[in-house]
């Protein structure tokens, strides 16, 4: 989305491949949502106010953009690493840990109240360390549990100290498992952002093979 047209009603022939296809199981897309923008001060806007008109703006474009185009796709994060970014923080009033998690609750919050159910979303999991990590966890997970949404988000997608530390990555997917959020039909996705490194590759055929074997045979990484 940080790249797109979010301008549904305009036509872009830079984008008909993925506009113009049939979503008929042939094909699919994911999406990401632009957090990256938030997090280097692209997308300005007071993010931990919801009633911030660039901010909500942009909440809209992204979500009604997303839905019209992807089978599936990473929810609109504040990434945590923005109050390390001066441009992010200038651009975003986001200055610190917990400003990152109060705004990501906002976006969050948009998209369950408002999302047609076209895309099926991804819990984006931050922090820049161990406790941190832990923390967002314990407080974004509401949002996949079946038992507190009727239309919960459907998987999960690393992000910060997630997606390049293995033990946190183990460490997660035992959480996951034991918190009953690896159920199949209801979270069978985990992306891992910013991931191409072969070794990783490797390490992450392994984790789905163990997965699929053990929790869920429906996982896909």
């Amino acid at each position: 989305a940080g790249h797109a047209n979010l301008d549904l009603n305009k036509n872009d022939d830079r984008e008909s491949l993925f506009r113009n296809r049939k979503r008929d199981g042939s094909s699919w897309v994911l999406g990401d949502s632009g957090g990256f923008q938030i997090g280097k001060g692209v997308w300005e806007g007071d993010w931990k106010d919801p009633n911030c008109p660039k901010a909500q703006k942009k909440r809209e474009l992204v979500l009604s953009w997303m839905d019209a185009y992807m089978d599936r796709g990473m929810i609109l994060d504040i990434p945590a690493w923005v109050a390390r970014s001066p441009a992010g923080r200038k651009a975003t009033g986001i200055n610190t840990y917990i400003e990152a998690v109060q705004g990501t609750y906002i976006n969050n919050d948009y998209f369950m109240k408002h999302r047609t159910g076209a895309c099926k979303f991804l819990n984006v999991l931050q922090g820049e360390n161990h406790a941190d990590a832990d923390d967002w966890y314990d407080r974004m997970k509401k949002y996949c549990d079946p038992k507190q949404y009727a239309q919960p988000f459907e998987g999960w997608a690393m992000g910060g100290q997630n997606m390049c530390d293995v033990h946190l990555v183990l460490k997660r997917l035992v959480a996951l498992r034991y918190d009953n959020l690896l159920q199949e039909g209801k979270h069978d996705w985990m992306h891992f952002l910013g991931t191409s490194k072969l070794e990783w590759a490797v390490l992450l055929t392994v984790i789905q093979r163990a997965v699929r074997k053990y929790v869920n045979p429906a996982f896909t990484i």
